[in-house]
């Protein structure tokens, strides 16, 4: 999620890499059904990520070299190499590079100032590292009650979540570099077992949701959502409350930043989401892409979004909130 003062573009499906046209990417307007495409060679074999500043992606590949890449400008930040994180073996890691990481989120546009801040989500050990402009490697952050699922950034913070639903806030506001956070019980641990988490800031607002049916369900043999269920955290007062209606509000999650939006023509109280479910889709021969949908927060009812199938074996279809160069 990035911050309120940011203005973000469209909400677009970037789909999967076709193994036929590696250079080609497809990108999905979910407002006006309309399918732009584009010619991206940088992209071609890489896993991406949204970051959720519009334009940029995540990038890396299969040696472990890893960017930032401008879908506009087709700027390339060349970030450290894999190896500068703390906990990662390239022989316990060969082989699936394009996986160990699992999320990334950028604090600010790095077009308009180099005071930016890269978090990522190491997928290995799911620890937090972060990078800044003229660090010759990732920080790694040394708080870890349990593996992060995901992490957010607003007002000079960055904001985790762990997969026992402890929020952990880090404070980067005066320049400061930290590898200690604060930790509180942000969700009830029996509301989270073999659930997945996401965390948005948006309006003032904290909140953590949860994702159920990310694992194979034993009577079908298929995983898919069941149900979100949306939380409302207070920082101040380490307290949880659960929240069922978000305004005007739509929520964006997958492996891309989560992000929450008022406008662009989205169903407001919906929860646009793509399949994030690795360790469900790791066994399947298709791999990613079968979990994707629009879930009504009222009646929690799912439609697509997508008619069509978009399926990679490491990167499946992500959000991006942009309008590349192929836009009215």
């Amino acid at each position: 999620m990035v911050d309120e003062k940011v203005a973000v573009a469209v909400p677009l499906l970037m789909l999967a890499e076709k193994e036929e046209n590696a250079d080609t990417r497809e990108f999905f307007d979910v407002v006006k059904g309309v399918t732009y495409t584009m010619n991206f060679p940088e992209l071609a074999r890489k896993l991406c990520l949204g970051v959720g500043i519009p334009g940029w992606l995540f990038t890396v590949d299969a040696n472990g070299n890893m960017n930032l890449f401008h879908l506009n400008s087709r700027s390339i930040i060349e970030l450290p190499h894999m190896d500068t994180l703390k906990g990662f073996d390239l022989d316990n890691h060969r082989g699936y590079l394009e996986r160990y990481v699992d999320k990334a989120v950028l604090s600010s546009d790095p077009h308009t100032t180099d005071g930016y801040i890269l978090m990522i989500n190491q997928g290995g050990p799911r620890t937090l590292a972060y990078w800044k402009p003229g660090k010759k490697g990732f920080i790694s952050v040394e708080t870890r009650k349990a593996a992060y699922a995901d992490v957010t950034w607003h007002d000079g913070q960055f904001y985790g979540v762990d997969v026992r639903g402890n929020v952990i806030v880090f404070d980067f506001r005066g320049g400061m570099e930290p590898t200690i956070g604060k930790v509180f019980q942000g969700v009830p641990s029996e509301s989270i077992c073999g659930m997945r988490l996401y965390i948005v800031h948006s309006s003032g607002e904290l909140f953590v949701i949860t994702r159920d049916g990310i694992e194979t369900n034993p009577e079908t043999k298929l995983y898919g959502v069941e149900e979100f269920i949306v939380g409302k955290v207070d920082v101040d007062n380490e307290s949880y409350e659960k929240v069922d209606d978000l305004g005007n509000r739509s929520l964006f999650l997958g492996f891309s930043a989560s992000l929450a939006v008022e406008q662009y023509g989205c169903k407001a109280n919906h929860i646009y989401f793509t399949d994030d479910c690795t360790l469900t889709f790791d066994s399947s021969e298709k791999g990613g892409g079968k979990d994707m949908g629009v879930y009504n927060l009222f009646d929690n009812t799912i439609e697509p979004h997508y008619a069509g199938e978009s399926y990679h074996r490491f990167s499946p279809p992500i959000w991006i909130f942009n309008t590349p160069n192929f836009s009215d």
